[in-house]
């Protein structure tokens, strides 16, 4: 590792200690896992969305099959603005959703295709924010005797009882778009910074 990247590295993990330690809430837990760590891909954001939207259900256990719509949902909006949604030359579940905004591929084999690739990795990794896990979990995986499903925890529903719930989707949003310009633009992720604002409970991007 060049000692720039070191720097930059170890700036990061202590701005994530510093927000957390200034915001000890449920709420700032879900923030770090939004705004911090690596993104080599959009899926962190469209599962963060797509959980929000099923948390309004009232359900605390999906299958697999029941989080691919929305998640597949969301890639397939953002891909028809901005094709680049990952950092690797290839993807086979990505190639699947440009087919579907094509035309090319049916409804059901989008949701048969994003169960079985649109999860491979995103579902270990939400979790964790500059390789360590955050203290709070918003979903277990629970693959156990052949089933794939999702249990949503009491974390994420305590979200609903924050003032500006609301926001979550809109800062989810917004920091995918910010991801998608740097990648279009080619833009070092470590040239793009999140700011706090504790008066409007908000978080607004800064450039360098």
């Amino acid at each position: 590792m060049e000692k720039g990247s070191f720097t930059v590295e170890v700036k990061a993990l202590a701005d994530i200690i510093t927000f957390q330690e200034e915001y000890p809430s449920i709420d700032s837990y879900w923030r770090s896992v939004i705004l911090f760590g690596r993104n080599v891909a959009s899926y962190k954001f469209a599962l963060a969305k797509s959980l929000l939207e099923i948390v309004e259900t009232g359900k605390t256990i999906i299958t697999l099959e029941d989080l691919a719509v929305p998640f597949s949902k969301n890639l397939c909006e953002h891909i028809a603005n901005s094709p680049k949604q990952a950092t690797c030359k290839s993807s086979k579940f990505l190639d699947a959703c440009k087919q579907y905004n094509s035309g090319i591929i049916e409804h059901d084999q989008l949701i048969n295709i994003t169960v079985q690739l649109g999860f491979n990795n995103v579902l270990d990794a939400f979790h964790t924010v500059n390789f360590k896990k955050v203290p709070v979990k918003f979903f277990e995986k629970d693959f156990s005797y052949g089933r794939k499903r999702i249990i949503l925890t009491d974390s994420i529903f305590k979200l609903q009882e924050v003032a500006f719930f609301d926001n979550f989707m809109y800062e989810a949003e917004a920091r995918w778009n910010l991801v998608e310009t740097s990648w279009e633009l080619c833009i070092s992720r470590n040239l793009l910074s999140i700011e706090y604002d504790e008066n409007k409970r908000m978080s607004t991007p800064e450039y360098f």
